[in-house]
């Protein structure tokens, strides 16, 4: 159900001096790895340590209504643009070529013709950066610490000079231009020494970003940020826009860019990790969903984790939507950081310009007159947070010009994605969840919150510095019994003993056993072990197909 609030005549639309680009790079999930040069595969293909590459791109594309008279005044002096009907509120219009001087902002891609470019790191994304600076003439050379990482064969065929098995000095001597795959520490000892060789070092998502043709929507967060940016992608796809979805969820940034051409938007999932190389990068549509501690293995402190994920703000303008989440303290308190409009969203309202949730469902009022409302009841998603994600994907659209109506068929539609919360089956009247993408505390947090009946819980993986202790209060009401499991099992019983009843297994494999032999009907089991999955497998959708198949073999036997 949709429902306008207002029926307001609709605010003209404000040209904007160019589209924004778009990021991705292959899907190294939210665990990522610090390891220099850790591999992947095809960037076409997907695999365990990614989602399969979404690219939506609709063919079937109602006409780009670009304003004919003067342009409208800013948002900040008019209260925003439009939440009704199906003109973009961030009109755009499409340059003609990768890097040519039709594009919009051709000031900010780069010439790489002749160029000496130095990709890190040969994953799906090194592979898709060294292919794109190859097709633009640039002399490339790619170095892995892996002797025989899956991009390999492909980028020296294409031309590129390989450093594989570790890392050769003379490389980073020689480049002008460093690109640097999402698992690569900017910090390295190497990349300083190029930084003061005179070398530019980027990210792959910045290298995609300068060549794509087409704004970007860019969400990030320590949790929801695939969900959200699927749900942002799917919401521009069922109103009609060419629409390209990636980024750290999937294709990688640089193989958008070769794709974008006619394309309206492209919607990606960004990283901390890429945040950190950002340099020119522009969002005309930037979301954060929330800052929790993670990652903590990588930087020094939480507030260094949450300054990274502000970086996707810095180059917004006035005129782009900066969409952040008004319940999240971390968020909140950096909100003057957005030199963009804010449209703020939270549990309870109002919020304005922004949305909140009221008696069930969605309310939208990005500015004055322009409120509608958006129904969840037929909702697919689990959870408090969920409705929240819905809040903010749906702003997202809005702000791109997605019509209430496709929204809506979005939101009643969407399934979810695996690994995320995923009913597997019930045994005996035991329920079983799959959420092997809950790699940090705040993960585990939601899902907790999310559950209607009592949990047996299986933390553990590989730890990444979380802080279990905090979870004590919710552990004691949503949880009765812990099993904890892999390297960092044993940290983990300690921190939440005080807390709940807890064990210590060797593996996901004794964990589930034992929470089987253990757990009582109307209970659910669920896997939401806080931790990377890297102590026993290639990635989170790996351990949560494990999962699956472990509880399936049970019901069998």
């Amino acid at each position: 159900m949709v429902q306008r609030v207002s029926r307001a005549s609709i605010h003209g639309r404000h040209r904007l001096p160019g589209p924004g680009r778009g990021p991705g790079h292959h899907r190294r999930e939210h665990q990522a790895r610090d390891s220099l040069g850790a591999g992947g595969r095809h960037l076409r293909g997907g695999d365990d340590q990614r989602d399969p590459a979404s690219g939506l791109f609709q063919d079937d594309r109602r006409p780009a209504h670009l304003q004919d008279g003067p342009p409208a005044p800013p948002f900040r002096a008019q209260g925003l643009g439009r939440a009704q009907g199906d003109r973009a509120l961030l009109d755009h219009s499409r340059g003609a070529g990768l890097g040519g001087h039709e594009h919009p902002e051709a000031e900010v891609a780069v010439e790489l013709k002749g160029k000496k470019v130095l990709v890190v790191g040969l994953g799906a994304s090194g592979l898709a950066a060294g292919l794109l600076a190859l097709g633009q003439g640039a002399q490339v050379r790619a170095t892995d610490l892996m002797p025989q990482p899956p991009a390999a064969q492909e980028l020296g065929a294409a031309g590129a000079r390989l450093s594989l098995g570790g890392h050769n000095r003379a490389d980073f001597d020689w480049a002008e231009l460093v690109v640097l795959s999402p698992g690569v520490d900017h910090r390295l000892p190497e990349v300083e020494a190029a930084r003061r060789c005179g070398a530019e070092v980027i990210g792959e998502l910045e290298l995609g970003w300068r060549f794509l043709r087409c704004p970007a929507v860019m969400v990030t967060g320590t949790n929801g940020k695939s969900t959200v940016t699927t749900l942002v992608g799917r919401m521009l796809a069922q109103a009609g826009f060419k629409t390209l979805v990636g980024g750290n969820l999937g294709t990688p940034a640089s193989e958008l860019a070769l794709q974008s051409r006619g394309a309206d938007w492209a919607v990606l999932e960004v990283s901390s990790f890429q945040t950190d190389t950002m340099d020119r990068l522009r969002p005309r549509v930037a979301v954060i969903l929330n800052i929790n501690p993670d990652h903590l293995d990588r930087y020094p402190d939480f507030a260094a984790y949450a300054a990274s994920k502000f970086r996707l703000l810095v180059r917004q303008a006035q005129d782009d939507v900066a969409v952040l989440c008004a319940d999240d303290p971390e968020v909140w308190r950096r909100r003057d950081q957005a030199p963009a409009v804010v449209w703020a969203y939270g549990a309870r309202g109002p919020h304005r310009p922004g949305g909140w949730l009221e008696n069930g469902g969605l309310v939208l009022e990005p500015g004055p007159g322009r409120g509608l409302r958006l129904s969840t009841a037929a909702s697919h998603l689990p959870g408090g947070f969920n409705r929240l994600n819905l809040l903010a994907a749906s702003l997202a659209a809005v702000a791109c010009g997605a019509r209430p109506e496709a929204i809506q068929q979005v939101i009643d539609s969407f399934p979810g994605l695996a690994h995320r919360l995923q009913f597997v089956g019930e045994q005996g009247g035991v329920a079983f969840f799959d959420d092997s993408k809950g790699t940090n505390v705040g993960a585990v947090a939601a899902a907790l919150g999310a559950m209607e009946r009592q949990v047996v819980l299986l933390l553990g993986g590989r730890d990444k510095e979380g802080d279990f202790g905090g979870l004590g209060p919710l552990l004691s009401q949503r949880a009765r019994w812990v099993v904890c499991f892999g390297e960092a099992g044993p940290s983990i019983h300690r921190q939440i003993a005080a807390f709940v009843a807890s064990e210590v297994v060797p593996d996901l494999a004794s964990a589930v056993a034992r929470a089987r032999a253990g757990a009582r009907p109307g209970e659910a089991v669920l896997l939401s072990p806080g931790c990377a999955s890297f102590d026993a497998y290639r990635g989170y959708a790996q351990r949560g197909d494990h999962f699956r198949e472990l509880v399936k073999e049970a019901s069998l036997g």
